[in-house]
């Protein structure tokens, strides 16, 4: 038997990292399909346009590890660009859509109970599917875009049919409190 699988989808900050953290303090750990493509980034360290330093740029690997993904893809928007492209462009279309699914899964009978954070294709939620996990959409009503909105990554999932949906228009406490409620069904 496989341990508990959730995967959280949801456009760009809809709450999905917020969602998980719930579980993270319940002892659940994080992954995301992502993680392979910020560490290619981070591994490729792209000069960054920043005009408060003297020279005017910076660097990708300082910036994350001065002040963490989150901060960076906030104050430099190339950079949510550069790895929704990487990820997609790069990585999917060039070598096979489920690069990401099978670096993710790789090892994934050594799993506990476990959050993906950004699932954002098709075949990202029938992977967690066939694992025996949930596919649960985060929506935000209040959502500002960011990125590349028109991306596809931000939209293969238009019309899929999630296993819960879960609007994230209150609190923190009341989405943590929205989402303990679903470990009972991934159980």
């Amino acid at each position: 038997m496989n341990a508990p699988l959730i995967g959280f989808a949801g456009k760009a900050r809809s709450g999905k990292d917020a969602a998980a953290q719930a579980l993270l303090d319940a002892g659940w750990t994080r992954r995301a399909f992502a993680d392979n493509v910020r560490a290619m980034l981070y591994a490729m360290n792209p000069v960054l346009d920043d005009s408060s330093y003297r020279d005017g740029f910076t660097s990708l690997k300082y910036e994350v590890d001065t002040y963490g993904w989150e901060e960076v893809k906030e104050v430099f928007p190339e950079v949510r660009v550069y790895l929704q492209r990487l990820g997609t462009e790069g990585g999917r279309d060039n070598l096979g859509e489920d690069v990401w699914v099978d670096a993710l899964f790789r090892d994934f009978e050594s799993w506990g109970p476990t959050v993906i954070t950004d699932v954002r294709f098709p075949n990202e939620a029938d992977a967690i599917r066939a694992r025996g996990g949930l596919v649960v959409a985060i929506e935000r009503p209040d959502l500002t875009t960011v990125g590349e909105p028109g991306h596809v990554s931000e939209n293969a999932l238009a019309g899929y049919l999630f296993d819960d949906v879960i609007r994230n228009d209150g609190s923190l406490a009341q989405l943590h409190d929205r989402v303990m409620q679903l470990i009972p069904l991934a159980v």
